[in-house]
């Protein structure tokens, strides 16, 4: 379960400790988002989330994946239905597990793309048994 709290939150008082606000310091929130660089990538991302976050709404991972599609870059998204902030299924974990190893076997070493890379998996069909490596 999450805080329920907000990122002014972390940022003020929490992890953060910045101790100004946004309205403050506007730049220097600026200058922490991911969306501000976005434009400036230059390797593909892989992006995890867990669609019943109660920490980091969803929404935000979906504003970070197509802010580098936007701008050119290659952003891949596992989105995983029903999970929180972290990923408390196995099976989910080693589907993860999987498809992080062929993500990384194929940018960075030129391994040939596994299907779901190339073809995707449509949200709606995330139930259905899509088994990575294949």
């Amino acid at each position: 379960m999450g805080s329920g709290d907000t990122a002014f939150q972390y940022y003020l008082y929490d992890q953060g400790r910045w101790g100004f606000s946004p309205w403050d310091q506007p730049d220097r929130y600026r200058n922490e988002s991911a969306l501000t660089w976005a434009p400036r990538a230059v390797a593909p991302f892989l992006i995890m989330h867990g669609t019943s976050d109660p920490t980091v709404g969803f929404i935000n991972d979906l504003a970070f994946y197509n802010a580098p599609r936007y701008n050119g870059k290659k952003a891949v998204l596992l989105a995983y239905p029903n999970e929180g902030h972290h990923l408390a299924g196995l099976a989910n974990q080693r589907d993860l597990a999987v498809r992080f190893m062929e993500f990384f076997d194929h940018y960075p070493k030129g391994a040939k793309a596994p299907a779901w890379l190339t073809e995707g998996v449509p949200y709606l069909k995330k139930d259905a048994k899509t088994e990575p490596g294949k």
